[in-house]
């Protein structure tokens, strides 16, 4: 055992290195508390009624009813008994805590390349700081982004087992690529994954040409052959997760739309076979902002106004007046391309430039492999702003358009670049001597990156420090400006302001003069971003500075290689740790809260019971007086549970409102929509079955549902969801008119397409031209128009501004209504009926408007013609009763009478795979009713 330790002593070092990095960076948690996290509360929302049942069953339902009426777990929540993988990751974090437990798994990970490619110890101490600590990766972790951290951890290996494979030793490079291939995949970040497979192709081309090139193909064979066999144990072994994945990716969003227009009826033309390009391309890199690599702030921090960013005191640089500077502390100091940011991707200047020393003195052919697929990815990661090479990857590459938020492709540049750092360093190590006598590359290479942060510094990067979104916000202000003042009464404007509203060129000078203010904090903000971009500027140069010194202590002197990379490696750290603790830190505010940690117990049970969740919970113990009792059983329960915590106060009562919600789930079958959350929030998964929800792959016809009707307030549409109960703005308010969990049908409507189908879920007009103007469908001009309700209708008045059509939502099937103008040049809607009784012809009739067709879920079903040639019949007496008497997630038990045949629609979210439906112990086909529902 002395002569192991005395061989590996270095190892268990920076292991040990490893834990005091972390424990000091993430000191909170080891204290007891748990980090925020945006993403992870969220998933607690989605995940609570499946860990419930998983825990008192045992069982994984692999289905939910908490979020979007109902969806399969497979991105959520699913633990495969059978993979050890999964279950050695789980543990681990569980064991240490999170994030520090992922940190360390990046470090130790990258450590693990370095032992596979035989490189120095300290060498690869530096690499796994420059890939653990670059600021995406603490980014992700704050956000709560853990499954992609942990599959960009994992990536390190992976890659290192590969190139062990084809370079050193080829039987142990394929145990340690299925090995960690296998953790790869257990972290269910497929995306991360895709990304790091085109790294491995590339670098597996390199190897193809070197082996051609030295004539041991053979050998090139043997290896590539024993790493596929390796991938597909890994594949084999993680199949479960990926085949239901794959089967569920079908139906999100991420698969194939079925309806081919927009809601407003329009064709769409951002569809591809997979996510719709401008989901895919939302968030993109900014050419410019590709910078932050470099440099963390040339396109500022964050998404948050001055006053909330790191950058306050920075104002004291710049010549602006106490005025000045508070009109620019609510402007936002991120300038980049992004809808919003949780700060920059950012490697630092010490890696970028030891990768271009990788460069220049390199003779590995992989280094042109990791060059080139850092610059193919960093393009990608562009989207919309370099569409042309991200539609051919859209269009033509496998997979491609199955990922959303291209910007995470960056994280293989950040692995890529300082894998090539790496390189260098440990080729000067290996040959010092030999390079010493050829520093004219070192000293050119210098020099020109020298000049290149001067001349960024002074040039700038053309942006005149703002953004398109600037312009738009400047744009909107004024709207909003003009909108309040005609919102206004003429009379106080006249009063208080001297404002003649019927006088164009007085409103258009008063908006000039209330602009002129919002104006100036944008002028501020301009000359703050300025400082920001110089102060981020000289920075990179200092660093740059230190490490040409460090560095030409190895060309010019005889001092030790590895005090001078130790050296390095801390010089990396003072580089990289204080831009990450902008983004998540230890830092504690006046009253002693930690900024980012919060108490364990907020970490466990983190959503607080609102007014609206008890007002739903008395509402369904007073329609069902049963629940009363086993309500106050799982109150006595979560008492009694945190008493065991030792919870107090508001953690107390979190963990008491979750048992006592969870018990009214287990015996209660309704659904609420919150629209303050509604698709963007979990909040209401914690506690209800949910209508809305929060998930990145949620199943395409929710979301067509979404878009064409729900959120065009379509009554009819809610009642078939059983929604009921609506949430807003902390208030409840009961849907009477909501049809329960299912009921007998009348009538069957079938339709050819899809998109006839969902369009039939709403009503059907007839519009036709009753003037001399022009009646405009969504920018076209018509004499006569079948429309839905979300189409963008106008009518051009001759003489007249454009008027903008709203349909009726009162109307009843048969009924006729007609858009008129009366004397004054006022608009309205008014019926047929009372136009009649007009007998002084005060309005002049415009547009004729005639209810067509309407939707009735009581009695009507639609299907597409398919599904309906499978019933004997269309039309039911719809007679009869049908109950819901047990509910689990993933098992639904009904009682149902009738004296006849019948139709029994579910509202329950129809899905292909997995549901079986069985009539007095016979198995019968689900049908799908009203585009989403089972019949």
């Amino acid at each position: 055992m002395n002569n192991f330790f005395q061989k590996n002593w270095i190892h268990f070092a920076v292991i040990a290195l490893f834990f005091i990095v972390t424990y000091l960076y993430f000191q909170p948690q080891f204290d007891g508390y748990g980090l925020k996290q945006h993403d992870i509360e969220q998933y607690k929302g989605m995940s609570h009624e499946t860990q419930n049942f998983r825990d008192k069953t045992g069982e994984e339902p692999l289905w939910t009813n908490s979020m979007f009426g109902g969806m399969p777990t497979a991105q959520i929540s699913v633990i495969y008994p059978g993979n050890i993988f999964q279950k050695i990751t789980i543990g681990f974090i569980r064991f240490l805590g999170g994030p520090g437990a992922i940190v360390l798994i990046h470090l130790i990970g990258f450590y693990i390349l370095g032992l596979c490619l035989r490189i120095h110890p300290v060498i690869a101490v530096f690499g796994a700081i420059a890939v653990s600590f670059s600021s995406y990766e603490i980014i992700i972790l704050q956000a709560g982004h853990n499954s992609k951290a942990i599959a960009v951890a994992f990536m390190a290996p992976v890659v290192g087992a590969f190139l062990m494979a084809y370079r050193k030793n080829w039987k142990w490079g394929v145990i340690i690529s299925a090995i960690f291939m296998s953790f790869e995949l257990a972290a269910n970040h497929l995306q991360v994954t895709y990304y790091m497979a085109i790294l491995l192709l590339a670098l597996g081309g390199v190897e193809l040409f070197q082996a051609f090139k030295d004539k041991k193909l053979k050998s090139f064979i043997i290896s590539s052959s024993a790493l596929i066999g390796a991938y597909l144990l890994a594949f084999l072994i993680n199949y479960g997760n990926i085949s239901i994945t794959n089967d569920y990716a079908k139906h999100t969003i991420r698969g194939k739309n079925e309806i081919t227009i927009n809601p407003n009826g329009t064709e769409a033309s951002q569809q591809s076979a997979g996510l719709d390009k401008d989901y895919i391309t939302r968030w993109s890199y900014g050419k410019g902002e590709s910078f932050t690599l470099l440099s963390p702030y040339v396109k500022g921090s964050s998404t948050v106004a001055l006053g909330n960013s790191p950058f306050v005191d920075i104002t004291d640089k710049t010549d602006l007046t106490p005025n000045q500077v508070k009109a620019a502390m609510d402007m936002a100091v991120y300038w980049g391309d992004q809808p919003m940011t949780s700060g920059p991707v950012f490697i630092g200047v010490i890696v970028i430039f030891l990768s271009l020393l990788g460069l220049v003195y390199l003779k590995d052919r992989s280094k042109w492999v990791l060059l080139g697929v850092a610059i193919l990815c960093l393009m990608l990661s562009w989207g919309k702003n370099f569409m042309g090479l991200t539609d051919f990857f859209i269009e033509y590459v496998p997979g491609y358009n199955k990922f959303r938020t291209v910007t995470i492709i960056l994280v293989i540049v950040e692995f890529c670049l300082p894998l090539l750092a790496v390189f260098f360093l440990h080729k000067l190590y290996l040959e010092r001597e030999t390079i010493k006598l050829n520093k004219k590359p070192f000293l050119i290479t210098s020099g020109i990156f020298f000049v290149f942060l001067i001349g960024l510094k002074v040039i700038g990067l053309g942006d005149n420090f703002t953004s398109a979104s600037d312009a738009d916000q400047l744009s909107r202000y004024r709207d909003g400006i003009e909108s309040q003042i005609y919102e206004m009464d003429p009379s106080v404007l006249l009063q208080q302001y001297k404002l003649n509203v019927s006088n164009p060129n007085q409103v258009a000078q008063f908006v000039d003069a209330q602009m002129n203010n919002v104006q100036e904090g944008f002028d501020a903000i301009k000359t703050v971003r300025k400082e920001i971009y110089n102060s981020s500027m000289m920075r990179s140069i200092i660093f740059f500075t230190l490490l040409f010194g460090l560095l030409s202590l190895l060309f010019y002197t005889s001092t030790n290689v590895i005090y001078v990379y130790v050296g390095l490696s801390i010089l990396l750290l003072f580089e990289l740790v204080p831009v990450d603790l902008n983004y998540l830190n230890n830092e504690t505010s006046d009253n002693g809260q930690y900024k980012y940690w919060e108490d364990k117990a907020k970490i466990e049970y983190p959503i607080s019971v609102e007014s609206s969740d008890e007002q739903i919970l008395l509402s369904e113990v007073a329609q069902n007086p049963k629940l009363g009792s086993i309500i106050e059983k799982a109150e006595k329960e979560g008492e009694a549970k945190a008493i065991e915590l030792e919870y107090v106060g508001e953690d107390k009562r979190r963990l008491i409102a979750s048992y006592k919600f969870s018990a009214l789930n287990e015996n209660t079958n309704y659904r609420v929509f919150d629209f303050s959350g509604a698709f963007n929030s979990a909040r209401a998964s914690y506690y209800h079955k949910s209508l809305g929800g929060y998930h990145g792959a949620k199943l395409r016809n929710i979301q067509n549902l979404f878009d064409f009707h729900l959120s065009q307030s379509n009554n009819n549409v809610y009642d078939m969801m059983n929604v009921k109960y609506f949430i807003q703005e902390g208030k409840v308010r009961s849907n009477q008119t909501a049809l329960g969990n299912a009921w007998m049908v009348k009538n069957v409507k079938g339709f050819e397409t899809a998109n006839e189908e969902i369009l039939a879920l709403g009503n059907t007009f007839e519009l036709e031209n009753k003037s001399t103007g022009k009646l405009l469908i969504n920018g076209e001009v018509k004499t006569k128009a079948t429309v839905y309700g979300s189409e963008k209708i106008q009518y051009l008045n001759l003489g007249k501004d454009t008027l903008t059509i709203r349909l009726p939502n009162g109307l009843s099937k048969g009924m006729k209504a007609l858009f008129v103008m009366d004397v004054n040049g006022q608009t309205n809607l008014i019926p047929v009926s009372t136009l009649e009784l007009d007998t002084a012809n005060s309005f002049t009739s415009l547009v004729g408007i005639d209810l067509n067709d309407d939707f009735y879920p009581k009695s009507d079903a639609v299907m597409l013609n398919s599904e309906k040639s499978k019933l004997s019949k269309s039309v039911f007496t719809g007679e009869g009763q049908v109950k819901l008497t047990k509910y689990a997630p993933n098992q639904l038990n009904y009682e149902s009478e009738s004296n006849d045949k019948q139709l029994i629609v579910f509202s329950e979210i129809y899905y292909r795979e997995g549901w079986k439906a069985f009539l007095d112990g016979k198995e019968q086909e689900i049908l799908k009713v009203n585009y989403l529902l089972r019949g």
